[in-house]
């Protein structure tokens, strides 16, 4: 049976991915060679192999943009940041999201929802981060910002997690 990790153990993945985030401005392309620099114990991150972020759409609607993602089996803990950009390399984080973990390999859906989005178009992504010391990133994708919309978004997006 998988163990849960504590709270504490999520805490300190958060306190050191905004040290990485506050040392390097953010996480650009070139940064993940870097990932791991400052975390506890010197460790690295090493790319993730398993609960890969199948789906990922962000959607403009009524001057916000949801963001939704997909997590297939999703059984690790940890956690999501939720990033997004101007230009597609140099991102920012907006907030972060706990993972869920579940022993049973289900599929998870989660969902943010960015209340200030840059007008014009911005680049989004998620960044998986397990407290095995793992992570994977989500496909980038661009969201015009410009656009007047009428319909809410399918499946409208909250920020809670749902289970499928």
């Amino acid at each position: 049976m998988k163990s849960i990790a504590s709270n504490t153990q999520k805490t300190l993945v958060r306190t050191s991915l905004a040290a990485l985030l506050l040392t390097f401005g953010g996480l650009t392309a070139n940064a993940q060679t870097k990932m791991g620099k400052g975390l506890t114990g010197g460790a690295q991150l090493k790319p993730d192999d398993q609960n890969a972020i199948v789906s990922f759409s962000p959607v403009y609607n009524n001057g916000k943009t949801f963001v939704r993602w997909l997590v297939s089996n999703d059984e690790k803990d940890g956690i999501f940041i939720v990033e997004r950009s101007t230009d597609g390399t140099e991102f920012e984080a907006l907030g972060f999201k706990d993972r869920v973990g579940s022993p049973l390999c289900v599929n998870l859906f989660y969902s943010f929802i960015d209340e200030a989005p840059i007008t014009g178009q911005s680049y989004y992504r998620v960044m998986s981060v397990g407290t095995d010391q793992t992570f994977t990133y989500s496909d980038v994708v661009r969201v015009r910002t410009d656009v007047q919309s009428s319909n809410p978004p399918s499946n409208s997006a909250s920020n809670e997690t749902e289970g499928q």
